[in-house]
């Protein structure tokens, strides 16, 4: 297959002069924490020994880099689009040895930057989120999901102190969600993203280990058996001194499979929930949400085969695995992606997590194997 990439500086597409400076590029995104890119430039001196290329206008810090690349007819996908963080020279002896390595962020760098000290009253956790992305110009669109109101008969309040980034991770996580920048469809036009998982896959190509049709390099499952857990929680109104206390339902979570990962319900830990967040959220939306976040025990890593895989693997989505065995064939959850790009060479490396198993029907695997001999 066909490799393709482009890239924009500052929302303009990059020079075949700037394209010819990058030797490498490595990208690696993961739920939950800043995408990050790593470019290798090559760095040399003149004939009267001054070092090159040590001013460059395009790398300078803040900058705005995106990365897109293309495999086959497929349509371009940015893998990043964030400010220039960092840069580091490494200065060697020998010809041909010294790099400058550029580190590029996404977006979300730009709400991690000043600590403060927030306060909102009468606003819902998804309202609150709304308000601190649009405080950034370079998201330009937002994919918000509604947040149910507090159990609490009080009006809620949020005191924090902290960046935004930290209190938006803050309220996405004790909702069940998560607040991440994703890049959109044009250099420097962001998107807040607010919302869970998801559950469907999409136009993602399946993963398959077996077969004819095969396209993954290596596939390493391991499940741990102490992460599934019940929760329970409980609040205290004040006034007359009631307590409510709610337990979650490991039946009515969202799995991505037919099956959950323990044998008995018996075998699940016991979690209390903290009482920091008790009187600010649904208590039935927040025992939910953590009894979600533990039950993701099954965790995979691998590597694509190359020139084999047509899709472009990113964090926040799900992909259908086959080939695996009767239990772990099914759908994942994309954790982290790395990729590696060349002039030549492209490689995707994976994490995908889940927290079902599939019922264990053979006859697509026995299909799939046959397909070998």
């Amino acid at each position: 297959m066909t490799i393709n990439y482009r890239m924009f500086f500052n929302n303009n597409p990059a020079t075949r002069e700037q394209l010819d400076r990058v030797e490498e590029i490595t990208v690696e995104q993961e739920i939950d924490m800043a995408w990050e890119a790593r470019m290798q430039i090559p760095i040399a001196t003149d004939d009267k020994g001054n070092w090159t290329g040590e001013d460059e206008e395009f790398l300078r810090e803040f900058n705005q880099v995106r990365i897109e690349i293309q495999i086959g007819e497929g349509a371009f996908v940015p893998l990043i689009d964030g400010p220039i963080v960092e840069s580091g020279d490494r200065m060697n002896s020998e010809p041909g040895q010294s790099i400058k390595t550029v580190v590029i962020q996404d977006d979300s760098i730009r709400l991690n930057r000043d600590d403060r000290i927030f306060r909102f009253e009468n606003l819902l956790d998804h309202e609150i989120a709304s308000q601190l992305f649009g405080e950034i110009e370079q998201i330009a669109t937002t994919e918000i999901e509604n947040t149910p109101a507090p159990s609490s008969s009080l009006p809620p309040v949020v005191v924090q102190r902290g960046t935004a980034m930290q209190l938006l991770r803050v309220l996405a996580r004790r909702q069940g969600m998560h607040a991440y920048i994703l890049p959109g469809e044009e250099p420097g036009q962001s998107i807040g993203c607010f919302k869970p998982f998801p559950t469907q896959t999409d136009d993602l190509p399946p993963l398959i280990i077996l077969g004819a049709e095969r396209n993954v390099a290596e596939f390493n499952p391991t499940n741990n058996a102490q992460h599934p857990a019940r929760v329970t929680a409980s609040i205290l109104n004040i006034f007359d001194k009631t307590i409510t206390q709610r337990t979650s339902d490991l039946g009515r979570l969202d799995l991505l499979g037919e099956e959950t990962t323990f044998a008995e319900e018996g075998n699940t830990a016991t979690q209390i929930l903290s009482p920091r967040d008790g009187d600010a959220v649904d208590l039935d939306q927040a025992v939910t949400a953590a009894a979600l976040r533990s039950s993701y025990s099954t965790e995979t890593t691998g590597t694509l085969l190359n020139d084999t895989y047509s899709g472009i693997l990113t964090p926040y989505r799900v992909v259908s695995v086959g080939g695996a065995n009767q239990r772990r064939s099914g759908d994942y959850l994309i954790r982290k992606v790395t990729h590696s790009l060349t002039r030549s060479f492209y490689s995707q490396s994976f994490t995908l997590q889940r927290n079902a198993q599939s019922s264990g029907s053979s006859a697509g695997l026995a299909n799939l194997v046959g397909s070998i001999f």
